[in-house]
């Protein structure tokens, strides 16, 4: 009995010991993985920006983010799990800021671009070459445009094509309306064409675009702030029966039971905010 009670034993360690090595290993991997990919995409976004700093800094604000939260939730609720929970929640906050504020970025560069192209149709009929239409728009326009002009000027003064430099400016600032005008650009310098009216109607597109979706925007409002009231409803109900009767909502602050249901409860708001923000979103 006593050897067989050593072979379990032993058996019962190596069976802990792989489980654990291949569990740490799989986590190693997918961690290094997850860490690559989070990196490069905050890459882009700062690249894209035109910000100096190194990507890897985004995932050290990520950390300090999720430490922070932790620390004052569990410190402030007495609860370690609950702020484990909402800590691990707040780890991407940092990439989701750069993400916004990239497509803030975008969103005012496709604004701009109407009026981009109106100066260039301007610029052509007054006698500009396309370079000196660049220029222009490089000098004129305001940021973000008048940067990303900037930048394929500055590749075409030290030996860029045209071609390479649009593309360029296409990766940076991907769109629909952007990569239109950059076939058409490259499709009559090719063929040739008359550049002016093919300005103009790309405009025209974009304008009536803008005005499409600002009408979308305005139909779906009325579903997006009942989404919010939806979505605040609950945390307003558990605010005010804390001020009546704090003695009935301490179990959720204080149990282990209670910190799951409010970790709960927060992954059911978010994901119930996020379906509602992708049947109001409607792309043209």
């Amino acid at each position: 009995m006593d050897w067989l009670l050593i072979l379990v034993l032993i058996a019962l360690f190596g069976a802990v010991f792989l489980f654990t090595w291949f569990g740490i290993t799989l986590f190693a991997r997918g961690w290094q993985s997850y860490e690559e990919r989070y990196i490069q995409m905050a890459g882009r976004s700062l690249d894209a920006m035109y910000l100096t700093m190194p990507p890897q800094h985004i995932l050290y604000l990520s950390f300090a983010s999720m430490a922070l939260v932790a620390t004052v939730v569990s410190i402030g609720f007495r609860n370690l799990l609950l702020g484990l929970i909402l800590g691990a929640m707040a780890f991407p906050l940092p990439g989701l800021i750069i993400h916004l504020l990239k497509r803030r970025r975008d969103r005012r560069f496709g604004f701009q671009l109407v009026d981009a192209l109106v100066a260039m149709g301007n610029a052509l009929r007054a006698g500009y070459s396309l370079h000196a239409t660049f220029e222009l728009l490089a000098r004129e326009m305001p940021n973000p445009m008048g940067q990303e002009m900037r930048m394929v000027v500055q590749e075409m003064q030290v030996g860029v094509s045209m071609d390479d430099a649009l593309h360029h400016l296409y990766e940076r600032m991907p769109s629909q309306d952007l990569d239109l005008l950059i076939t058409s650009i490259i499709i009559s310098r090719e063929v040739g064409g008359n550049l002016t009216e093919i300005f103009d109607n790309i405009a025209e597109t974009i304008r009536e675009r803008h005005r499409i979706e600002g009408k979308i925007r305005a139909l779906t409002a009325q579903g997006k702030i009942q989404g919010i009231v939806v979505a605040l409803l609950p945390v307003a109900i558990g605010v005010i029966l804390n001020a009546i009767n704090p003695d009935f909502m301490r179990p959720m602050f204080t149990t282990w039971i209670g910190g799951l249901m409010l970790a709960l409860i927060v992954i059911l708001e978010l994901l119930g905010a996020y379906f509602i923000w992708r049947i109001v979103s409607i792309k043209i």
